[in-house]
């Protein structure tokens, strides 16, 4: 974990500890009183959480109505209460409403805070009465004003917790305690450390300068690549060598715009391209054939259902990327397969078993070649 994600850690501990216990000591207060000053009732139903920011925020002691504040946090949120969500950030896909209930994809679209969009609807917001709003992954520089801001504006708790890709465990835990999800967060959080460790005890051993030269291509003609350093380009970053360097790198999940010759320039050895890419094409068309990746055939497709694996958003999602991509740059070393680990995922975070017309489906062009 960076030092960045450490301190923020450090802080959502506290606070997560401090809810724990403000909560407690607050209820047995509530008893030990009868019920008997409206002061200590009071207290006795609310409690105190320091977000990420550090900001100390009062929220209720038991919450069952939340909001989401975009993608990232709503992708987070339906693997751990779909039942609390009072509306989404974005309609769901057929993929994706298929795993839930058919409340949750009927449920209204808020919008989101950040991103191109920044369609935030805060009078659906308030009409809806989330006890909280949640706002899940980067830390924009602004974060703090504008978590202070929206809370005010709403009249509704506003928090937000940083995310990493190895700190979802972390993530799931805070989420536990601040939603009442002990139990199904203790699963999830196991999941995602056990995951990364494992993915993390493979690439650790391999000398940066072994490790492949990956470049993740996205968009209608595989031209918006993502770059070394993004917050989307974690798992890339992570597994093997992020063949996309630029001087300026855009935090946008459609990545930044490059020509055919300099992706040839930076002389990827292995090519992954997004979900709707040019996957199917690229090894017809001359003008990529002679990029080495394609000439050898080492370029994948990223899977997408039901988010694209390794971003867009970067979410939870990315746990189940960065198993499938590791399995990609380094079959032999691991015991199971991506056919495995699909299966897995899907049944821990869905409760979804996938068929194997489903798997097929899929993996279409995702698979490790021997």
């Amino acid at each position: 974990m960076t030092q960045l994600g450490r301190r923020a850690f450090a802080a959502l501990a506290a606070g997560a500890l401090a809810l724990a216990l403000t909560g407690g000591l607050a209820a047995c207060a509530g008893q030990q009183a009868g019920g008997g000053s409206d002061q200590t009732q009071q207290q006795a139903t609310t409690r105190s959480f320091t977000d990420s920011c550090g900001r100390e925020v009062e929220l209720p002691s038991n919450i069952t109505k939340v909001a989401a504040s975009g993608p990232v946090a709503q992708q987070i949120l339906l693997t751990i209460a779909p039942e609390d969500m009072v509306g989404l950030a974005t309609k769901l896909t057929d993929g994706q409403a298929a795993l839930f209930d058919d409340s949750v994809a009927q449920l209204p679209v808020f919008g989101q805070i950040y991103g191109g969009k920044g369609d935030f609807n805060k009078e659906a917001v308030a009409d809806a009465a989330p006890q909280l709003v949640i706002d899940l992954g980067e830390a924009k520089k602004t974060i703090k004003e504008d978590m202070d801001q929206l809370q005010e504006q709403l009249g509704i708790p506003c928090v937000h917790i940083e995310t990493s890709l190895d700190s979802y465990d972390e993530v799931y835990r805070t989420l536990g305690i601040l939603l009442g999800k002990e139990g199904r967060a203790a699963e999830l959080s196991s999941y995602c450390k056990k995951a990364y460790d494992e993915v993390d005890g493979v690439v650790s051993t391999i000398l940066e300068s072994e490790r492949p030269a990956v470049a993740y291509l996205m968009g209608d003609a595989g031209l918006n690549a993502i770059a070394k350093g993004s917050f989307q380009g974690a798992v890339v970053d992570f597994v093997a060598s992020n063949a996309i360097v630029t001087e300026k790198v855009s935090g946008s999940g459609k990545g930044q715009e490059v020509s055919l010759e300099q992706i040839a320039s930076f002389d990827p050895q292995l090519i992954v391209f997004g979900p709707g890419s040019i996957y199917a094409s690229a090894g017809k068309d001359p003008a990529w054939s002679e990029l080495a990746a394609i000439k050898g055939a080492n370029y994948y497709q990223v899977p997408g259902e039901p988010y694209n694996w390794l971003s867009s958003p970067p979410a939870a999602n990315e746990v189940l990327g960065m198993q499938w991509l590791a399995r990609v740059c380094y079959p032999q070393k691991f015991q199971t397969g991506v056919e495995d680990v699909a299966k897995d995922y899907f049944k821990t975070f869905y409760g979804h078993d996938l068929s194997d017309s489903e798997l097929e489906d899929l993996l279409t062009g995702s698979l490790p070649r021997a």
